[in-house]
């Protein structure tokens, strides 16, 4: 069967997660309704998918794939088809063919994320639903000096949501992460790793926020590691700021091609 890897880009807002919910709009109902349409008469798998994001998280590149039996002529057609049925919100970017073992979630070696933060003692008319408003003074000089901390392969038990890991494993690998200024008001985190568990990104800016604005005298990103213990961190952020970047794949090259989006 024909595998085909899609890019994918939405507004959290308009959705509760990328995953298929009972009576809830989700990233996966929406694009597989379409399918329902236009692939009707070629029977097709459902969507895997590289990160299963959360209620109002937004991907401007993710990656999932899905298999038919018929290959897929067109891929132009294919796009503006399946985007024509589309709900305000989600757009399909970009497709190409992959081998037949390639699978979205499985296959992936990285994701990256970023994190936008609005600076500012007053409110933006464009924050609501896509960053986080900071308020309060911010010692982004600090900030900074954690994030090296961070990098490697570690236990972030401290950095993700305590239920969803109670007997579980919870060491991964930040390969990369980053504070970006893009003006005087606005920065985003950036960081890449090998994987996240639930909340991790939210809690992981929150905590270097809470480090920043001096909630704790000592307590720096390596001590709040060592304890393993979530109540030792700091806030979760809501969703709003975060967005998923880029799905990484080390065993399959075609992937670069397909943040190679096509112009006019």
């Amino acid at each position: 069967m024909p595998n085909y890897a899609l890019l994918v880009e939405y507004d959290g807002t308009h959705f509760y997660g990328w995953q298929k919910q009972k009576d809830l709009p989700s990233v996966q109902n929406s694009i597989e309704s379409a399918f329902a349409i236009v692939l009707k008469t070629n029977p097709h798998s459902h969507l895997s998918v590289a990160g299963r994001t959360d209620t109002g998280v937004h991907a401007l590149g993710m990656v999932c794939n899905f298999k038919t039996e018929i290959p897929i002529p067109n891929f132009h057609k294919f796009l503006v088809s399946v985007n024509a049925l589309t709900p305000d919100g989600v757009s399909v970017k970009n497709m190409v063919e992959v081998p037949a073992e390639f699978h979205s979630r499985f296959s992936c070696t990285g994701r990256e994320y970023i994190y936008k933060l609005y600076y500012s003692k007053y409110e933006s008319s464009f924050i609501q639903g896509r960053a986080y408003w900071v308020r309060s003074h911010v010692d982004w000089e600090k900030v900074k000096q954690q994030l090296q901390i961070l990098v490697g392969e570690k236990d972030f038990r401290s950095l993700t949501k305590a239920k969803s890991m109670e007997g579980k494993r919870a060491v991964r690998e930040i390969f990369d992460i980053q504070l970006e200024q893009l003006t005087p008001e606005w920065y985003q985190i950036r960081i890449r790793a090998n994987g996240f568990m639930h909340n991790m990104v939210r809690i992981t800016v929150g905590t270097l926020l809470d480090i920043g604005k001096g909630r704790w005298e000592s307590r720096s990103i390596d001590s709040i590691l060592e304890e393993k213990n979530r109540s030792q961190a700091g806030v979760t952020l809501p969703p709003d700021g975060l967005y998923f970047v880029r799905a990484y794949y080390e065993d399959h090259p075609e992937i670069h091609e397909l943040y190679k989006i096509p112009l006019p």
